[in-house]
């Protein structure tokens, strides 16, 4: 009976290399496939992408202190120290409540401004909460908005304001927030490395931070 001589050391040392190679070269042709696969970040996702792995998404009020509380000191540093590196994907949701008389307003002027362009949407929000004690004494949030953006920018957000569809863009988000059980605000919902997690409440940032950190350092 014919029997094929063993392997030596060297042969199969040099056959561990060769298929790690072929490995490596098939790594380096998939990756620009890989990139060019990435999910598509919504309109309404304030930084990062839908590939991070932290998805935060944020039923917010714009008239609401806690939500103004929660976006001062938490969201506008998840923006500044981990959705640039793309550890946290922050998604918002218009949820205005009945109790605030302009809330509903403030989210059509974000949805608006959202159609206009990124960098006016994050302005707009940022004005919004930044401002909140001003325009809430009587709705004019025109003023709050000024130096916001150009005024070219300011009268299309306005103009795009009167869109049904607007209406309707808030009407979706409020209800998909009931849907998952909103019913105050800021209502914050995680999900973990793909695994969903239940509603989490109003927390200090460094309770925040403390949680992302044990996920991505």
């Amino acid at each position: 009976m014919h029997q094929e001589p063993q392997p030596t050391r060297k042969s199969a040392i040099f056959r561990t290399l060769l298929t790690l190679t072929v490995l490596l070269s098939a790594l380096a042709i998939q990756s620009p496939l890989q990139s060019q696969t990435r999910k598509v970040s919504p309109p309404n996702c304030l930084g990062g992408t839908p590939d991070a792995p932290i998805q935060m998404e944020v039923f917010s009020d714009f008239q609401c202190g806690y939500c103004r509380a929660f976006y001062v000191e938490t969201i506008t540093q998840v923006l500044k120290s981990y959705t640039p590196s793309d550890k946290i994907c922050v998604t918002y949701y218009e949820f205005p409540l009945d109790m605030h008389p302009y809330s509903r307003k403030a989210a059509r002027y974000s949805l608006a401004a959202q159609r206009v362009g990124k960098a006016q949407w994050l302005a707009v929000i940022d004005a919004l909460y930044t401002r909140q004690e001003q325009w809430g004494q009587d709705g004019n949030i025109d003023a709050a908005l000024k130096g916001t953006m150009s005024a070219d920018d300011l009268e299309l957000t306005k103009k795009i304001m009167q869109d049904p569809s607007i209406e309707d863009a808030i009407k979706r988000d409020i209800s998909l927030g009931e849907s998952r059980g909103v019913t105050g605000t800021p209502a914050i919902f995680m999900t973990v490395l793909n695994k969903k997690h239940p509603k989490y409440p109003y927390a200090p940032f460094q309770v925040w931070k403390d949680f992302f950190d044990t996920i991505v350092k």
